[in-house]
C-alpha cells in the first residue's frame, strides 16, 4: 500500500467532497450566511449555522492543500467584503488589514480537519475551542482588531449575552460555535450513513455533541432570565450626549473648524433646557488643544478652552470633550514634540481641567511603529506611506500612548450628597476588551467606575461600521455590568445600560438607529451594584481555548510526524529483501 493510500485508509470518515465546485459553494454558503449575520442585515438566527457549511467541507474533503486554499480565500473574500468601511479612511490599510485576518482561517481548518478526520472528537465540543482561541488571538496580535466576533451578531438578544459577565463575549461565541459544531456532526454523521444506506440512527457521539451544545444553550438562556430579573441598577448622573455628522477625510475636510464648533455649542445650549449634570462631546470634535502651554500657539483653541469653562460654570454641569495634547520636548533628538490623544474633563467650579491620554492607539492610524530604536529607518519609510504623513510623506503624525487608565469624580447637581466615578476610553478603546476592565476594575469588594463614557470620531468611515460599533460596545458594558453613554461623530450615539440595553440613541429616522443625522439625547446613565466574575478575572476562559486550540495544532503535528515515521519504517526493506 501507498503512503497516500495508507493516510486515505486511516483518515477516511465514510465520506467525501472532493470536487472543486462542491467545495466552493459549501464556502461560499459561509461566506453568504456569516456576511448577514452582523449589521447592516443583522439577521442574528443564522449566526448558529453560519459556518456548518465550511466545517463540512473542512471535515469532508480527502485534499488537505485545497481545504487550506479554500479556507484562506473564504477568509480573504469576506473580510474584503466586511470591512470595506475601512477603504473610505485608508485603501491600502483596507487590503492589508483583509490580506492578514484571512490567514486565521486555515489554522483554524487545521486543527478542525484533524478533529474530524484523525481523532473523531465531537465538533460540538472541540470546535468552539479552536474557534475562540482564534478571537482571542485576533484580540492581542499587531494591537488586536477584536471585530466579528461570533457574539457580537447577538448584540440585541439580551438573555444569550448575559453569560458576558463571566467569560466575556468569548462565552457567548464559544456557545454559537458550539451549536455550529453540533449541526456540522449531525449533517456528516448523516451524509455517511444515507452514503452507506446503513441505519438512519445517529452515533453516540453526534448525540453527545448534541446533548452538549443545548445544555450550553440552556444553560446560558437560565442565566440570562436570572440575571435580567434581579433589580441591580439605579439611575445615575443625567447626560448630553451630543453628535455632529461631520464627515473626516485626510486632507480635504468639508467642514471647517470654526463651523464644527459651532454646531456643537449650539446643541450644548439647546440641551441645557433639560438640566443634563454633564455634557458629552465626542473624539476630536475640532481641532483644539488641552495643555495651557500649546493652546496659546492656537487661538481656536484658547478661545474653545475659555467657552467651556464659562459654558461649564453658567450650567453648573461638567463637560467632557475629546481633544489634543501637546508636550514640548526641546531635548529630546528624535522627537521635539509629544502628541496625545487625550479627553479633557471641565468642571463647574472653573478649575482647571483633568485629562485623560489615552493608552491603546490604532497602528498606522494613530502612531507608526518603530518610531524609536535600532528599526528607525523602518518607521520613516512606513511613514512615508501614511495618508496622514503629508504631500511629502515626512509629517510625523504618530502620537504618545497615555500613561495609564484614569478615572474621574463628579458630585451631580441634580443628585446632592453623591459621588460618582467614570472613566473616557476613547474611540476603539471600547472594543478592546481589557481597556474597560482595566477602567473597571477596584479593589476586590468595589468597582473602580460607576460608568464609563465612550468618546469617538467614526466619520473616517461609512456603511455598515458605526452600527457595528455600538454593538461590541455593548458587550463591554454587560461584561462589566457597567453602564455608558457614547458620544459619536456620525453616530451612534447612544446609552447603553449594564444588561446591554440601548436607548436613547441619536437617530434621524425613528425606526432606524443609523449615522448620518447631528443631534444630540438626554438621559441618565444607569449604574450597577454588581461586580463582575469578568471583572475581576478577566478573559481567563478565552486563554483556555486558546491553550486547547494550541493543544490541537501540536497534536496534528504530532500525528503527522508519527504517521510519517510509521511509513518510513513499513518502506523500509527486510533483510530477505536486502539478500
Amino acid at each position: 500500500m501507498t503512503r497516500a493510500a495508507a493516510k486515505a485508509a486511516r483518515t477516511d470518515i465514510g465520506m467525501s467532497i472532493a470536487t472543486h465546485g462542491a467545495m466552493i459553494l459549501l464556502a461560499l454558503a459561509t461566506l453568504l450566511l456569516k456576511s448577514l449575520i452582523f449589521a447592516p442585515i443583522s439577521w442574528w438566527p443564522l449566526a448558529f449555522i453560519c459556518l456548518v457549511p465550511w466545517i463540512v467541507m473542512i471535515g469532508a474533503s480527502p485534499s488537505a492543500p485545497r481545504v487550506y486554499v479554500y479556507s484562506y480565500l473564504l477568509g480573504l473574500v469576506y473580510y474584503v467584503i466586511s470591512v470595506r468601511w475601512m477603504y473610505m479612511a485608508t485603501g491600502p490599510g483596507y487590503v492589508a488589514l483583509a490580506i492578514y485576518l484571512a490567514v486565521y482561517f486555515p489554522f483554524i481548518a487545521c486543527s478542525v480537519r484533524s478533529v474530524v478526520r484523525r481523532r473523531r472528537w465531537p465538533l460540538a465540543l472541540a470546535f468552539p475551542f479552536v474557534w475562540v482561541g482564534c478571537e482571542v488571538l485576533r484580540a492581542v496580535v499587531i494591537s488586536g482588531f477584536p471585530w466579528f466576533y461570533l457574539s457580537h451578531s447577538l448584540s440585541g438578544v439580551l438573555t444569550l449575552i448575559q453569560i458576558s459577565d463571566l467569560f466575556g463575549a468569548y462565552g457567548v461565541s464559544f456557545v454559537v460555535a458550539a451549536i455550529n459544531g453540533a449541526l456540522a456532526d449531525v449533517v456528516i454523521a448523516w451524509s455517511i450513513s444515507r452514503r452507506k444506506q446503513s441505519s438512519r440512527r445517529l452515533p453516540r457521539s453526534v448525540w453527545f455533541s448534541v446533548a452538549f451544545a443545548g445544555c450550553l444553550l440552556i444553560a446560558t438562556i437560565i442565566y440570562g432570565r436570572v440575571r435580567l430579573a434581579q433589580d441591580t441598577m439605579t439611575a445615575g448622573p443625567k447626560i448630553a450626549v451630543l453628535q455632529g455628522d461631520f464627515v473626516s477625510r485626510v486632507g480635504r475636510e468639508p467642514f471647517t473648524d470654526p463651523e464644527k464648533k459651532q454646531a456643537y455649542f449650539e446643541m450644548i445650549e439647546a440641551a441645557a433646557a433639560q438640566d443634563p449634570d454633564l455634557y458629552l462631546l465626542p473624539e476630536s470634535p475640532w481641532r483644539m488643544v488641552l495643555n495651557p502651554v500649546a493652546r496659546e500657539y492656537f487661538p481656536l483653541s484658547h478661545e474653545s478652552f475659555s467657552e467651556f469653562t464659562r459654558h461649564a460654570m453658567a450650567h453648573r454641569a461638567y463637560i467632557v470633550t475629546g481633544c489634543a495634547r501637546i508636550i514640548e520636548t526641546p531635548n529630546d533628538l528624535l522627537a521635539k514634540t509629544r502628541v496625545y490623544n487625550s479627553s479633557a474633563v471641565f468642571y463647574p467650579d472653573g478649575s482647571e481641567p483633568g485629562r485623560y491620554d489615552k493608552v491603546h492607539l490604532v497602528p498606522f492610524g494613530e502612531f507608526v511603529p518603530f518610531r524609536f530604536g535600532r528599526l528607525r529607518p523602518l518607521y520613516f519609510w512606513l511613514n512615508s506611506l501614511m495618508p496622514f504623513s503629508g504631500s511629502d510623506g515626512k509629517y510625523e503624525y504618530s502620537t504618545f500612548h497615555g500613561d495609564g487608565f484614569h478615572s474621574f469624580e463628579m458630585n451631580p447637581t441634580s443628585m446632592p450628597g453623591e459621588t460618582f466615578r467614570f472613566g473616557i476610553p476613547i474611540c476603539y478603546e471600547d472594543v478592546m476588551p481589557y481597556v474597560s476592565r482595566e477602567f473597571v476594575t477596584g479593589d476586590p469588594q468595589k468597582k473602580g467606575v460607576d460608568f464609563l463614557l465612550n468618546i469617538s470620531n467614526d466619520g473616517w468611515f461609512s456603511g455598515s461600521q458605526q452600527a457595528q460599533h455600538l454593538a461590541i460596545c455593548v458587550f463591554r458594558a454587560v461584561e462589566n455590568r457597567v453602564g455608558f453613554a457614547r458620544a459619536v461623530n456620525t453616530g451612534v450615539s447612544a446609552f447603553i445600560d449594564p444588561d446591554g440595553y440601548v436607548h436613547h440613541v441619536v437617530r434621524g429616522d425613528p425606526s432606524s438607529p443609523w449615522p448620518g443625522v447631528a443631534g444630540y439625547s438626554v438621559a441618565n446613565v444607569k449604574v450597577d451594584s454588581r461586580y463582575s466574575i469578568y471583572s475581576k478575572y478577566g478573559d481567563w476562559f478565552a486563554w483556555l481555548c486558546a491553550l486547547v486550540w494550541g493543544i490541537l495544532f501540536v497534536d496534528y503535528w504530532l500525528i503527522r510526524a508519527r504517521e510519517r515515521r510509521t511509513h518510513d519504517r513499513e518502506s523500509e526493506p527486510t533483510p530477505e529483501g536486502k539478500a
